[in-house]
């Protein structure tokens, strides 16, 4: 083990960190001083030494702020000699469990660093739940397709975007779906599959268009039973054993979906209703939908976001427009309300917009957590998952769609797609 010296130099040789994701708050600044005041500056500064990186401050740098206020010519330090990816990490670790991060600089930094440093999932969301929010990438999917003209993905293949994986495939097949997750374990099945009734896929909203899409829409009863029980059996198989599951589908099969639930051994839980905007009524029909189910349950007892756990809590924060608070009510709810995206951009009539799914994935997941999506379409989920930093791993069976969801991450983050098999 190192032994470590203490050398005693100028204040005023140090320079703080331009990185540091640490800040402090008037409080903390008064107990500081109090503390420093009475018995001196006890804990050493941790500087590096590299030739690089001369005088840098790696901790200490609130130490070192009240110091200087204090009028000390000379402070304690310890040397450390580190590279700059070393220096950043030691940063992190030594500022671990003090403080108030600055967030956005905390931000800044990669999710998978953030985790390898220390920080769990639950840290990363406390910190982070607050200021992620998902945005509507104004992807324009069906015109998108109509200039795509032909796949850029063949059957098979499997991608990773960033911390996202796609595989263009079958996903009632079982070695698809372990064939896409690998080793890792899913916390949170999210699936939006083809609602069985007779809708195109390939000529999109007024049937006018030529996508080539060629999933099944119109199966019968059994067929479709069979398909969405294969479906959920398979997901089930490479998640954790506390995991929670959504399937969206049309108002009919609510009770198929509950009771193949109850069949595979899952608690149900609610009904959650997108509630959208805008409708068209059609005279020849008594009722027109004006609202999506989304099919609840759990399996264990997985995680919960419980940052309020009392609506009595979130409403005696201060509610304004534009508040966080607002949503946060809302997230309690089994009604989301958000706005449908306007129907010339579909590329089908059950796509969903991007906001739509931070409901389920603020509330029942953590960042680093693991999202299966095994109905990809035009790639909503994952890109709700890349601004969450959530990880979606991402099924597609047509590679029109497949090739869609590339070009869709491809725009927004400007990462490029690796092809892995």
């Amino acid at each position: 083990m190192k032994n470590f010296s203490v050398h005693s130099i100028p204040i005023q040789d140090l320079r703080p960190y331009e990185e540091n994701p640490r800040k402090w708050d008037s409080t903390s600044e008064t107990h500081l001083r109090q503390s420093i005041e009475r018995f001196g500056l006890v804990d050493p500064i941790i500087v590096n030494n590299h030739h690089d990186r001369k005088n840098i401050i790696v901790g200490g740098h609130f130490r070192w702020h009240i110091a200087k206020q204090l009028g000390f010519k000379e402070v304690p330090v310890v040397y450390v000699h580190l590279d700059p990816e070393k220096e950043k990490e030691l940063n992190l670790r030594l500022n671990r469990n003090t403080g108030e991060w600055d967030l956005d600089l905390l931000k800044s930094f990669d999710t998978n660093l953030l985790l390898e440093f220390g920080f769990s999932e639950t840290d990363l969301s406390s910190i982070w739940d607050d200021v992620l929010t998902t945005e509507d990438d104004d992807f324009q999917t069906s015109k998108k397709l109509e200039d795509l003209k032909e796949p850029t993905v063949r059957l098979g293949e499997m991608y990773q975007l960033g911390n996202h994986r796609l595989l263009c495939g079958d996903s009632t097949l079982p070695e698809n779906i372990q064939r896409l997750v690998g080793d890792a374990r899913i916390q949170m099945l999210y699936c939006d599959p083809v609602y069985n009734i007779d809708l195109s896929y390939d000529k999109g909203v007024g049937g006018k268009k030529k996508y080539g899409g060629k999933a099944k829409d119109a199966r019968s009863q059994e067929e479709y039973r069979a398909f969405l029980k294969a479906t959920i059996e398979n997901a089930l198989s490479v998640s954790e054993e506390n995991t929670h599951v959504f399937y969206w589908c049309d108002q009919n099969y609510v009770g198929m979906v509950q009771g193949l639930y109850e069949e595979l051994g899952l608690t149900n839980r609610r009904v959650c209703l997108w509630i959208k905007n805008s409708a068209n009524p059609t005279p020849q029909i008594a009722f027109s939908k004006c609202y999506e189910p989304c099919v609840y349950a759990t399996r264990g007892k997985p995680y919960l976001n419980t940052e309020a756990t009392k609506f009595t809590e979130i409403m005696n924060k201060d509610i304004d427009a534009g508040n966080r608070s607002i949503d946060d009510i809302l997230d309690y709810l089994d009604l989301w309300l958000v706005k449908r995206l306007s129907t010339s951009t579909y590329a089908h009539p059950t796509e969903k917009p991007v906001t739509l799914h931070e409901k389920a994935l603020r509330r029942c997941t953590r960042i680093g957590d693991n999202v299966l999506e095994l109905f990809g379409g035009s790639g909503s989920t994952l890109i709700a998952c890349e601004q969450l930093k959530r990880n979606c791993f991402i099924m597609e069976l047509d590679p029109i769609f497949a090739s869609l969801i590339i070009q869709r991450y491809e725009e927004l983050t400007g990462i490029k797609a690796v092809l892995l098999a």
